[in-house]
């Protein structure tokens, strides 16, 4: 599935933002399951545990983690124009595991 960097509205200290991936509604719907407190999210063969929130469900479809934001720096996905988010490709591998990769 095709998802887009996400990254807080709000500064936090240091001048510095939250960053993460926008999975989108339809995509959550689709590749989640409700049930599931959190996934896995491999990365340039690094697995790492990623919370899904309460509004993951409603308002606010992103898998947000400082390891996805570590991740996009080094692949020099940040920052990124306005308006303007990269797109990355995350792959089902099964249940609640997922690979991340930039399409570069």
């Amino acid at each position: 599935m095709l998802v887009s960097g996400w990254k807080s509205g709000n500064c936090l200290p240091r001048g510095s933002v939250a960053l993460g991936i926008r999975v989108g509604r339809k995509n959550a719907a689709h590749f989640f399951d409700k049930e599931w407190d959190g996934v896995l999210i491999e990365m340039d063969g690094v697995t790492i545990p990623v919370r899904i929130t309460k509004t993951f469900w409603s308002s606010c479809p992103e898998l947000r983690n400082s390891g996805i934001g570590a991740w996009m720096k080094k692949r020099c996905l940040v920052p990124w124009k306005k308006g303007q988010p990269p797109e990355m490709r995350l792959t089902p591998l099964g249940g609640n595991r997922f690979r991340l990769d930039a399409d570069e």
